[in-house]
Order: structure tokens, then C-alpha cells, then sequence
């Protein structure tokens, strides 16, 4: 595809489509049937610009994929060997032929078909979030609150979006991602070595949302609700109407609506955009580890919801830990105990309507209350800010590996400090280069940020080497396999702070510009992610070059880590006089 399409996550649906789906598109194809033309938006006129996709992502995607061989239509995968790029792919092992294999003649047939592609020249990007949303608005093509975001340019839609996406778990680095890359934040029902698969998604492993709530963006409308209750006091009855007054989507201009929508954008530039999202997600992951101490999904543990189904309960749930938190200045001191007192409460004294219509304000007052004077004594007064550190990081630790799925350039991970020899010593040379792809990752730019994870294994035998010797376990999040660095200092006989503190001093000793050393000492951090303990190494990048051991210059291309030559000086300080980052350079 060489990225000639690109897909702007701002506005487009998420890869929602089934197999079944997909298959069904090439059958229509096979049988010459006709397939809805192709909406694309060229900006800026270049003759090289690559398209956006404004229409067609999920049939542009289908294509794609059962062209490289990623699912069988009538049993049958299609012939490699019938397209030279797909041969190409073939022959370089990056895709499998599988078998049985489609004949020559039908996959022929199917990759002569015509598509019709219609290209619409765009002098910016808000032409093009217009033209979407048009398209989008007639029939049954989006649910309302898809509409909503793809209508909406304000903090409140990037707010919902952005959240939505760490919940999730298809989030990536920026908002335009390459055609090429949208597999890896599909949400999948298929048993693929990539996507994020829907049962494992959190709103419906806990039985929150079904499947198809999720497909039907009802995720997004819940985190709308609740970042709602969050911003504005006293809350608000939770509805349709209410909702697309927040957003201003009404094709009337009613001055209530215009009132709301200002309301609302006023109270996030208030509390700051950056920090709804973080006690957002504190609180997302406080939630996390106290339904992790149940047996139990957050259905069944409350005794509530039908279907499969319990949005309102968590809702209630969610902002009076919310509340605790951030304005009774409470910490949690026992997941098992708020476990306990959650148990059965919803089949109890929670004001939670059935069915569908709104939530009134009192009634969703009174649910918050009962949750917060039920579960007030697993909490204890907050003795500072740093009570609710170790939440969000989780979040944080998932967004980060979520993202180099898709762009590998700003971060690395490593299985730990030590070797994973018979003799365990601390492995200087890795060390050594992990200090190296700091500094590498300080000169993609000014501002750039990039970090290193120590404490997750490079393959499955690193991960299974590390429990025959240490006898600790992995977590698997995607594809990653997530050890820790606490076995380790266990292992040398100290506490993990000691441990820790030991490493910062390695960091500040080491070949780093002092510069960027001290500023890693100071932004990095452990990271509990379920029990296990992850080294989050953060590094920022100068107003000029960094150099290691004073006289060498690391770069990354990729997930490559390189020392560059003299010669290559001047076209990584031209980054820091530009602006522009590697990623966009041509390869040599």
C-alpha cells in the first residue's frame, strides 16, 4: 500500500468489522457484484499526497487483509503468487501463503475488480470532518454518538475520543495513522495475532457492554456521561438531548444548547484538559485493581444490569470513587474490603432506572451517595497528592505499548537489568545501550518524548527463561510480556526502592549528556502494572542534539538503534531547526 491512504482518527469509525462481514464484501466481489464507490480527500493538492480516507475504511480494510491471506473466503485463501506486491510479500516471508489455496482464476477475478474511487480536493482538514459527517448522518450509517465526534471539533469530543481509546486499547501515537497500521487497533471477534480483542476490551469482560455496544460506539456515550458528571456540579440528568447539547449537534441553533456546549468546554480549559483525563484514568485504574480482587465481573459482583449489560451501575460506581477521591480527599485503603461492600449492591438501595430515556439528576445523586456511604471505610483520609500515584500509570503502561504497535520509534523494552545467565550479574553492555537509546531518542527533535520499559521480555522463551529462574510469571497485555524488575531485587537481597534508587544513580553517572540525564532521573518511574513492577524510563528531547560519551550521536530509525556517522550531523540538527521527525525523512 506504501501509505498512499491514510486514515485520520479524529473523525473516522473504529475497525469494527467482523470476518463474517469482510467475507461477505469479497464474495460481492467474486460474484461481480457492485461495492459502493471509495471517498478519499486529497489536502494540499501535492501530486505525491496521499489519500484520506473520508469513506470505504472497513471495505478498503477487508480488501486488504484477505488479499495477505488474513481469512479464507469459501474455505479458500487467495493465491499470493497472483499480484506482484502480494508475491513480493511473499517472497520477502512477510506473509504466509495458507492453504487451501483460492485458484488462480477466481483470484485473479477478485483482484481485477474495479473499484470505483472518487477524490475530493480539500483546502483543509474541517472541510473534510464536514464532508464525513454529511455522509455519514443519512440512514443507518453511524449510531448518534459516532456522529456526535465525527460532527465536533472542541475539547470536549478529544477528550471523549482519546479516553475512549485507552479504555479500549486501539489508541495510537497521533491522529493520522497509515491504512497499513489500523489492523493492529481493530477491534477483532477473530482469533488474529493482532487488534484488540473485543471480549478482552473492559467494558465487556466486566459485562458493562456487549459486544455490539462497543461496535455501536455506546463506550464513547458512557465515558461522555460520566466525564460529564465529572466537569459539571451539580451533575446533570443523563439523556439524549442533554448529551447532544453538550456537543451543540442539533441542526437548530437553540440558545440552551449554545449555553451547554460553552459550559462545558469552559469547565475542561478550567480543570485542564491533560488532568480530566489523568484522574479519569487514576480512577479507571483504582477501579481496575479493586475488581481485580473478585472473582466476579462487575456485573455479577453487583447483582445488577440484564443482558449483559450494566452502564449505569458503573457509572454511579465510577464517580463516587471519583468523588472520594477528588473531593472528599480520600485514598483507598483496601480493594478487598470496597470488593466486599460492592457485593449485591446494585440489586439493593441504587436509584438506577430501567431500560432506556433518561437518568434524572436526583435519582443519579441518590445512586452516587449510596455507593460512597457503602464503600466509605474501604477509604481512609489522603495524606498527600502522591496517594493516587500509583493509579493511571497502568493506563499509561497500555497506551504506550498499544501505541508501538504502531510506531515503534519512541519506545524500547527490556526483560530487565540483569542477565539472564546462570550468573545474574548486572548486565553492563545492555545497560549500557539502554542509556544509548535515551540519548537516541532525545535527538528525534525538540520536545520529543520517548521512553524505554525495563521489566518486559522481548519474546515468549525470554518470558518463560525468566520464570524457570526466578519463578515469576508473566502478564501477557497484546503482545507483550510484562515480567517486572522486583524478582531482580529480591535476588540481589534489597527492598525495589533501594533498587530503584540504585539505577537513578547509574543514570545519572552514565554517558548521558547531564542534561538529559537529570531530566530522566526526574520523569521516570515505577510502574505497578498488575503486580508486576516496570522501569518506565522517560527522556525529552533538548533544543539541540544530545550526544553520548560527549563524542557519539545516537539516532533511531525504526525500532533500530544507530550511531550515526559525521556525515549524518547535519540532517539530525536540521531536525532541531525544523521541527521535523525522523519518522517523516526518507530513508537512505
Amino acid at each position: 500500500m506504501n501509505d498512499k491512504f491514510l486514515v485520520n482518527r479524529r473523525y473516522q469509525r473504529k475497525l469494527v468489522w467482523s470476518v463474517e462481514e469482510k467475507q461477505r464484501l469479497i464474495d460481492s466481489a467474486m460474484r461481480d457484484l457492485p461495492i459502493p464507490l471509495f471517498l478519499v480527500a486529497e489536502i494540499g493538492g501535492a501530486d505525491d499526497a496521499p489519500f484520506e480516507l473520508i469513506d470505504g475504511l472497513q471495505r478498503l480494510n477487508a480488501i486488504f487483509s484477505f488479499l495477505e491471506n488474513e481469512f479464507a473466503v469459501g474455505g479458500e485463501y487467495f493465491d499470493l503468487d497472483t499480484l506482484a506486491d502480494t508475491k513480493l510479500l511473499k517472497d520477502d516471508r512477510k506473509v504466509l501463503q495458507k492453504a487451501p489455496i483460492m485458484s488462480r482464476e477466481k483470484s485473479a477475478r477478485i483482484a481485477n475488480y474495479t473499484l470505483a474511487l472518487s477524490v475530493y480536493r480539500a483546502s483543509s482538514i474541517i472541510g473534510v470532518e464536514d464532508v464525513f459527517r454529511r455522509i455519514n448522518s443519512g440512514g443507518r450509517r453511524l449510531q448518534r454518538q459516532g456522529l456526535r465526534q465525527a460532527g465536533t471539533i472542541s475539547s470536549l469530543a478529544d477528550l471523549v475520543r482519546i479516553v475512549s481509546s485507552r479504555v479500549r486499547g486501539d489508541t495510537s501515537p497521533g491522529d493520522i495513522v497509515a491504512l497499513r497500521a489500523m489492523p493492529q487497533l481493530s477491534i477483532t471477534n477473530y482469533n488474529l495475532p493482532y487488534g484488540v480483542p473485543v471480549e478482552e476490551i473492559f467494558w465487556v469482560k466486566e459485562g458493562i457492554l456487549r459486544r455490539e455496544d462497543v461496535r455501536e460506539s455506546l463506550d464513547e456515550q458512557l465515558v461522555l456521561d460520566i466525564l460529564i458528571d465529572m466537569l459539571i456540579d451539580p451533575i446533570t440528568t443523563s439523556g439524549t438531548r442533554l448529551r447532544d447539547d453538550y456537543y451543540s449537534y442539533t441542526e437548530s441553533t437553540d440558545d440552551a444548547e449554545t449555553r451547554a456546549s460553552i459550559s462545558i468546554n469552559h469547565a475542561i480549559d478550567a480543570y485542564g484538559k491533560q488532568q480530566v483525563e489523568d484522574h479519569f484514568l487514576r480512577v479507571y485504574d483504582a477501579m481496575r485493581e479493586v475488581l481485580g480482587c473478585s472473582d466476579k465481573r462487575f456485573s455479577l459482583l453487583i447483582g445488577a444490569g440484564s443482558g449483559g449489560r450494566s452502564p449505569r451501575y458503573f457509572h454511579a460506581v465510577f464517580i463516587a470513587f471519583y468523588e472520594l477521591f477528588y473531593r472528599d480527599r480520600m485514598r483507598l485503603r483496601d480493594p478487598s474490603r470496597a470488593v466486599q461492600k460492592l457485593q449485591g449492591i446494585g440489586a439493593g438501595s441504587m436509584s438506577v432506572p430501567a431500560g432506556g430515556g433518561d437518568w434524572g439528576r436526583e435519582s443519579k445523586r441518590l445512586s452516587i451517595d449510596v455507593v460512597k456511604g457503602v464503600v466509605r471505610d474501604a477509604f481512609e483520609p489522603s495524606t498527600g497528592a502522591e496517594d493516587l500515584g500509583r493509579y493511571g500509570r497502568a493506563s499509561e503502561l497500555e497506551t504506550l505499548l498499544g501505541n508501538a504497535l504502531v510506531e515503534q520509534q519512541l519506545l524500547d523494552c527490556k526483560q530487565g537489568f540483569l542477565s539472564l545467565g546462570q550468573d545474574r550479574v548486572f548486565d553492563e553492555g545492555s545497560f549500557s545501550k539502554i542509556c544509548q537509546t535515551l540519548s537516541a531518542m532525545a535527538n528525534a527533535g525538540p520536545g520529543c518524548v520517548g521512553y524505554v520499559a525495563v521489566g518486559i521480555a522481548d519474546d515468549a522463551s525470554d518470558a518463560n527463561r525468566v520464570k524457570q529462574l526466578d519463578g515469576v510469571k508473566h502478564v501477557l497485555y497484546r503482545q507483550f510480556h510484562i515480567v517486572g524488575i522486583g524478582r531482580e531485587a529480591a535476588l540481589r537481597g534489597e527492598s525495589l526502592n533501594t533498587y530503584w534508587s540504585w539505577i537513578m544513580q547509574r543514570i545519572l553517572s552514565s554517558g548521558l549528556d547531564p542534561r538529559v540525564a537529570r531530566r530522566v532521573a526526574t520523569d521516570s518511574r515505577l510502574v505497578n502494572y498488575r503486580d508486576q513492577a516496570v522501569a518506565l524510563f522517560r527522556v525529552t528531547g533538548l533544543g539541540e542534539p544530545s550526544f553520548f560519551n560527549k563524542n557519539e550521536l545516537y539516532e533511531r530509525r525504526g525500532s533500530e538503534l544507530n550511531r550515526a556517522e559525521p556525515a549524518d550531523y547535519m540532517r539530525i540538527y536540521q531536525r532541531f531547526t525544523t521541527g521535523q521527525h525522523p519518522s517523516s525523512e526518507k530513508q537512505a
